[in-house]
């Protein structure tokens, strides 16, 4: 592994703790996944709120660890951060 993967490794490791200390509600978190989700596959772009809804009980329901939660919105975070969407 690349010495900037480490580091991009380490960055999302400390961006998904500090989201867990905020120790936001599960269901907030769902839907800040989802949100990030679905901004991250539209280029940066926010999607209508009810499509929003649709992927936060999508995620509620297939009960993901808080600390998976964390991560995965972490991880979103710093690809959108650096510009690092997936065009294909």
């Amino acid at each position: 592994m690349s010495e900037k993967n480490n580091d991009l490794i380490n960055e999302i490791n400390v961006a998904a703790y500090y989201i867990a200390e905020g120790k936001n509600p599960y269901d907030t978190l769902c839907w800040n996944l989802a949100k990030m989700q679905l901004t991250y596959d539209n280029l940066g772009m926010t999607p209508p709120e009810g499509v929003i809804k649709q992927k936060a009980a999508q995620i509620y329901f297939e009960k993901c660890p808080y600390d998976i939660l964390c991560w995965r919105i972490a991880e979103l975070e710093i690809l959108m951060k650096y510009s690092m969407y997936d065009t294909e």
